[in-house]
């Protein structure tokens, strides 16, 4: 039979090591940089774009971005409005010219301050080659919103929300 002063205690001894972990700004962003790359790996790394690079667009934003050339790999994404702009897209722009699909993974650190923030996640597939601006109907976005208020939130809810808006790549 299990102590239940036993679990307080652990659960106590728990919390001040992930306090402790995350003393700082600088260590959430580790955090952050470290779960990204991890699904970098898994969803944005494709036959030509390996060991994704994670980029400061500002102080706020980190983006990492692929391109898929292989129309039969980006076809694979079960998102019946991704599927249809790729197929346009195959159709539209001969081989020769080498057509590609962009993804991104991009984070905002909308309010930033350790134990207590709000994080923007925002995955997008774009199929408007060869610009890839945001044209309407040219891609397709999925965006988190991830707010925490405790280090043991973060830490146990950064990766699921990264997870949920990786879907749109699958």
């Amino acid at each position: 039979m299990v102590d239940m002063n036993d679990l307080i205690n652990l659960k106590k001894e728990l919390d001040e090591k992930i306090h402790h972990l995350f003393k700082d700004n600088q260590a959430y962003l580790d955090y952050i940089l470290q779960t990204k790359q991890n699904f970098l790996y898994r969803y944005l790394e494709t036959s030509t774009d390996k060991n994704l690079k994670i980029e400061s667009v500002d102080e706020k934003t980190l983006v990492a971005t692929s391109f898929e050339s292989n129309m039969g790999d980006a076809f694979k994404i079960a998102d019946t409005d991704i599927k249809n702009g790729i197929k346009q897209l195959a159709k539209s722009v001969p081989r020769e010219q080498n057509p590609r699909v962009q993804y991104s993974l991009k984070t905002i650190l909308d309010d930033f301050r350790g134990d207590n923030g709000k994080i923007i996640l925002e995955a997008m597939v774009n199929w408007n080659f060869p610009e890839f601006t945001n044209a309407k109907g040219l891609n397709k976005k999925k965006q988190v919103v991830f707010e925490y208020h405790d280090p043991n939130v973060f830490r146990k809810q950064l990766a699921l929300k990264y997870e949920e808006v990786c879907e749109l790549f699958t």
